[in-house]
């Protein structure tokens, strides 16, 4: 018999876990395989210390509902007869990213879905930091299960979100600047084109006298217009290691002919400078990003605090408390 973690508790195992081969080994388990003895249950539950109780499980029949104070029953029904998980155990798995995305997409709102899907599709998992790890989950995949599955609550705003979700970001505070930046102006965004992320771009040329490897991963990328978007969460207080390694990143980045913007973590709660750097990437594009009216510039505002929120106090997404306070220099990790 099999145990199978569901909605939030889903969603906390997904982002704490540092073994991307887990991720990986996708698996199938049966609607008749759910475990539905409340004292193995319990016995299950009391293995997964880490997470948040009372765990969220997934069970296939109102009559295998149970709930106690360590478990909680959730009827979840595929059109298949299977549930597609990843293995934590043997008998214990977990939900799949993208069929998780469907389920939340009946119990979040909007931007608490949209802030999700960045993180199922993202290169990072959260436990205490970031860390970084293999992407698990594509936009194409929450879209294709979003399109499969019938009768789910919730399926009708999950088609509408998927789309508007970004593969590959590296960190909550990356997702955040992604969305404020690229999101429409009707929902709070500067209405810019949705950037590319953590894309790998060939060193070429004299750059390559510059740099170590054979490619070089910006954040986010206009390739069109040759801009990049830089996220450094320790922009004003790094060792100089840092700082001459940043350097360099700039520098083979100018010498590849791209215009770069590095965005601090001061910056991301100054809705002034996020405007400012707004507007130089709206000019690359012949765009005019002055809002409409004061209505426009209000939900700017709101939603710039409301993603940064999101990205730096990450277990609030899934309605939990904070265990303590957030490491908001931690919420983002260099990479080559």
């Amino acid at each position: 018999m099999s145990f199978l973690l569901a909605r939030g508790t889903a969603v906390e195992w997904l982002r704490s876990n540092h073994d991307g081969s887990l991720l990986e080994k996708r698996f199938r388990i049966r609607y008749s395989s759910l475990e539905a003895s409340r004292t193995r249950l319990e016995r299950h539950a009391n293995t997964l210390t880490h997470l948040t109780k009372p765990l969220q499980i997934a069970v296939w029949s109102r009559e295998s509902r149970r709930s106690s104070a360590l478990v909680q029953s959730h009827v979840l029904v595929t059109q298949s007869g299977w549930y597609p998980c990843i293995r934590i155990t043997p008998g214990i798995y977990c939900l799949a990213p993208e069929y998780v995305f469907l389920q939340m997409a009946g119990l979040l709102d909007e931007e608490r879905l949209l802030f999700l899907g960045m993180e199922l599709c993202g290169r990072y998992g959260i436990d205490g930091d970031v860390f970084l790890r293999k992407q698990a989950c594509s936009t194409d995949m929450l879209l294709a299960v979003a399109r499969e599955e019938r009768g789910v609550h919730g399926k009708k705003r999950a088609l509408a979100i998927a789309p508007r979700v970004l593969d590959g970001s590296a960190s909550p505070m990356e997702s955040a600047l992604t969305l404020i930046l690229s999101s429409d102006c009707e929902q709070g965004g500067f209405g810019l084109p949705r950037p590319t992320l953590n894309h790998a771009l060939p060193v070429e040329g004299a750059a390559r006298a510059l740099w170590d490897d054979d490619f070089i991963t910006p954040d986010m990328l206009w390739e069109d217009v040759k801009l990049v978007v830089e996220y450094d969460s320790n922009l004003h207080h790094s060792a100089s290691r840092r700082i001459a390694r940043d350097a360099r990143r700039r520098d083979v980045l100018e010498e590849m002919g791209y215009r770069v913007i590095t965005v601090g973590t001061e910056q991301m709660g100054n809705y002034l400078e996020l405007e400012r750097i707004a507007r130089i990437i709206a000019a690359r594009f012949g765009m005019d990003i002055t809002p409409r009216n004061d209505m426009e510039l209000q939900g700017r505002l709101g939603y710039q605090q409301r993603m940064v929120r999101l990205a730096t106090h990450p277990r609030e997404l899934l309605g939990f408390p904070e265990k303590s306070q957030p490491n908001t220099h931690a919420w983002h990790i260099r990479k080559r």
